[in-house]
């Protein structure tokens, strides 16, 4: 089982479109997949697929311990595509803050409920965050099992923002290693890139603060990497979550300069997750052969 944990402090750089579009892509390769929504203020993840049994239960209850998990229905939602389950968000009035602050146990409250036996059934489980930076964020990011993925946008301010809110927030927690836990790595994705000078400058002023380290000070303790795949600003990601679909389903096949969504989005699985390879490319393969059939 893996997870992965979809974060930044700044809002609106896309982690709960890319994290469904990245859940749906594993659902359609044939992995049993898990969508956690983690993003109590503006729970996004939780509708953008049409869900055909909606569960009495949901983060909060999954948090504050008070859901019976012996019996799956309680706490898992499924949603219209085979193998993706979804664990929706249900803290409007943001009561887990509080109470995940105050508890002894709360940063890895999250960490230690996903080894319960039923989320086993799982290959890959992927949490949506909010953007800020909160004991929410910190529990999600502990609970990853190797690495979290990073979304910035190739605009300065917003790689400022994750340098001083995302990393910041690992700065802070490095003094868990004296507990035995060991930090997750950060893997950056870039997302709404396009061909701009100024994104492709910025892009590069990236690549540069993270190949030498600049990141931080403890950049020796605290692995950050840049994803050779990006997410272009395309509308064809916009239109999947209007439509409620992945967006791999609507994009197969492209003349632009950009990958097409499926080439994208096999691309990004196939660096996140290099063991089910075969699946990715069979996915893929298939895809593609249909669209030409038709």
């Amino acid at each position: 089982m893996k997870i992965l944990p979809v974060i930044s402090t700044k809002g609106g750089e896309g982690k709960s479109t890319q994290a469904a579009n990245l859940c749906g892509f594993l659902a359609d390769a044939g992995l049993k997949t898990l969508l956690i929504d983690g993003d109590f203020g503006q729970p996004t993840a939780s509708s953008i697929y049409q869900l055909t049994y909606e569960a009495p239960c949901g983060l909060y209850e999954l948090l504050m311990q008070t859901v019976d998990l012996s019996d799956a229905s309680n706490i898992i939602s499924h949603s219209f595509i085979p193998n993706l389950d979804v664990i929706i968000s249900n803290d409007p009035q943001a009561h887990l803050l509080t109470a995940m602050l105050h508890a002894p146990d709360g940063r890895l409250r999250m960490r230690n409920i996903l080894q319960h036996p039923l989320f086993k059934q799982y290959d890959a489980i992927i949490i949506d965050s909010q953007g800020a930076r909160s004991v929410m964020l910190e529990l999600i990011v502990l609970a990853a099992t190797d690495s979290t993925i990073g979304i910035v946008k190739p605009v300065l301010p917003d790689i400022r923002e994750f340098l001083r809110g995302s990393i910041a927030m690992f700065e802070q927690l490095r003094s868990l290693s004296s507990y035995g836990i060991k930090l997750p790595a950060v893997r950056i994705l870039v997302n709404c890139m396009d061909y701009t000078s100024l994104a492709k400058a910025t892009l590069s002023q990236l690549e540069t603060i993270v190949s030498e380290g600049k990141y931080s000070p403890y950049a020796a303790e605290l692995p950050v990497s840049l994803l050779n795949t990006q997410i272009f600003d395309l509308d064809i990601y916009k239109a999947g979550h209007f439509a409620g679909e992945p967006a791999h389903r609507l994009e197969t096949q492209t003349r632009r300069k950009s990958d097409s969504a499926l080439q994208t989005m096999h691309n990004l699985a196939c660096e996140l997750f290099p063991e089910w390879l075969s699946q990715f490319d069979a996915l893929l393969s298939r895809s593609v052969k249909e669209v030409n059939h038709v």
